[in-house]
């Protein structure tokens, strides 16, 4: 069994490493890319509705997302993060632990796999809808110059214990959260679940789109990775998402997913000459949704898209080499592949499934 500190190095990025004054980055990193969520089919026994009403001559959706009472949720999750490729820009005297630190880094992988089981009850006044969570399945594995690591079980078996409450808005947005019972375990902080729990697109009205049309899910979210760099600790980063009808058929809608990243501007490092800019790689930005119309919900996901991150920050001075006494600061650069997968089925526990 690999020591809690082995897991550490597993996990880190290692920016800069010993020469530089932050340490390292550290980097969650994914699995193999997965594949395309499958479509959700109309069920067999349904006869096949209609496309959506026509304006113009033209296919219109009616997006009208609903929150479910007395329902199960049952939702399967991974999130997949790659660092295809690591440098750096420093003076010579720091070149090779430099490239050592690169050549670690570079093709690290993380995979957080979940199994998420939500159960709503009725509707109160103001049409809010409390629910009761739980994850009674999850793996977290790790890969480096081609070799798996498999974690130790316990944060899975700490998972099991948390039981999270909270409120979805009539539309079925996450409106709160919150963890009622648990054993704490400060590796489950620094897993996915928020993103997770956002893996589908808040939509805070009802609105009509054509084939083509497109509306906008734009946030300010934690960044995808933890930064183990001075100053730089809790970096946040501007996420959008546009989905972009695609097709309306057998009651559901298809869109295409495009995911950018951009910095936060409220973000600042807390430390002097200490920078961080985030902006969408050079890598897959596309993916897909599925939205079930006549029970307003949406049903699967795949959205893979990539990360560059440029960093400057203080070098630190090396032993025996004078030449760095006073070092001046150095750069990395980062680029991430990323994959949010999610297929969730939700079931009325009694009455009319369809209301």
């Amino acid at each position: 069994m690999r020591t809690q500190r082995d897991r550490r190095e597993l996990i880190a990025l290692g920016l800069f490493a010993a020469a530089c004054a932050c340490a390292s980055a550290a980097a969650t990193s994914a699995a193999p890319p997965v594949a395309a969520a499958a479509k959700t089919p109309a069920p067999a026994a349904t006869p096949a509705q209609s496309p959506g009403p026509k304006v113009g001559g033209a296919q219109v959706l009616h997006l009208a997302p609903k929150a479910r009472p007395n329902s199960t949720y049952s939702l399967a999750a991974r999130f997949d993060i790659a660092n295809r490729d690591v440098t750096f820009e420093a003076p010579d005297a720091y070149k090779q632990g430099f490239d050592y630190w690169a050549g670690h880094m570079k093709g690290q992988t993380r995979s957080e796999v979940y199994e998420i089981t939500t159960v709503t009850q009725d509707a109160d006044k103001s049409g809010r809808v409390p629910f009761r969570q739980t994850i009674p399945k999850f793996d977290l594995e790790y890969e480096r110059q081609g070799q798996m690591f498999a974690v130790s079980d316990q944060i899975e078996k700490d998972l099991r214990t948390y039981i999270w409450e909270g409120t979805l808005d009539p539309s079925g947005n996450l409106s709160e959260k919150r963890k009622v019972s648990g054993k704490a375990n400060p590796e489950i902080d620094g897993l996915q679940i928020p993103e997770i729990d956002r893996i589908f697109p808040t939509v805070k009205e009802a609105k009509d789109l054509k084939i083509g049309e497109n509306f906008k899910d734009q946030r300010v979210a934690p960044l995808l990775t933890k930064l183990n760099i001075l100053g730089l600790e809790e970096v946040t980063v501007t996420l959008t998402r546009v989905y972009t009808l695609k097709s309306i058929a057998n009651g559901l809608a298809t869109f295409d997913v495009k995911t950018s990243y951009a910095n936060d501007p409220a973000f600042k490092a807390t430390t002097e000459n200490t920078s961080c800019t985030i902006r969408s790689g050079t890598g897959n930005g596309a993916g897909e949704a599925v939205f079930e119309i006549e029970r307003g919900v949406f049903v699967s996901t795949r959205m893979a898209s990539s990360m560059r991150i440029d960093i400057e920050a203080p070098l630190r001075p090396l032993p025996g080499h004078p030449e760095t006494d006073k070092p001046g600061l150095g750069k990395s650069h980062i680029d991430l592949d990323l994959v949010f997968f999610g297929s969730q089925t939700v079931k009325r526990l009694w009455g009319d499934d369809r209301n």
